[in-house]
């Protein structure tokens, strides 16, 4: 079920961001971390509910405008749409770094998304915070010290 999930996030995720538009407050948006070698900012995010088999999630995601020319982007999908806490197996991230490396998160107990403001209007700004364990071929990550302000996409 697990699986199957976070294939299903990762095909929506690759379905919907080439199809984002920059709306009017994208200059207010922005996803930010840390990892043990580098501060990573991404200036355009974005926040959707979305339903995934029977799943009400909350898609955030971050990517740099040209995205034809960064592969670099992530996207942090939580199981439920309200502001909470998001801890563990309820959180399922997939992180794209600037080599183009794939990670994805496995549901480490310590791991946690914090919705603080969700305002479900169109361009309403999401705001929160992230701490994830995501691993890959290259290793593990830590992606802490996370913050975004997200337009909310209707």
């Amino acid at each position: 079920m697990k699986k199957n999930l976070v294939l299903t996030a990762l095909l929506a995720v690759s379905t919907l961001l080439p199809g984002c538009s920059k709306k009017n407050n994208s200059s207010a948006t922005s996803l930010s971390f840390e990892t043990p070698t580098a501060s990573v900012i991404f200036p355009v995010s974005f926040a959707a509910v979305q339903v995934v088999d029977t799943l009400q999630t909350t898609l955030i995601a971050g990517q740099f405008s040209d995205t034809s020319t960064s592969l670099e982007n992530i996207s942090i999908r939580v199981l439920g749409d309200t502001s909470l806490t998001y801890k563990g197996n309820s959180v399922l991230v997939t992180y794209t770094d600037v080599a183009g490396n794939t990670y994805n998160s496995s549901g480490d107990s310590t791991d946690y998304v914090t919705i603080s403001q969700f305002p479900k209007a169109d361009e309403a700004l999401v705001t929160g915070s992230f701490s994830v364990t995501v691993t890959g071929s290259n290793g593990t990550l830590l992606l802490n010290n996370g913050h975004f302000t997200a337009s909310f996409q209707d």
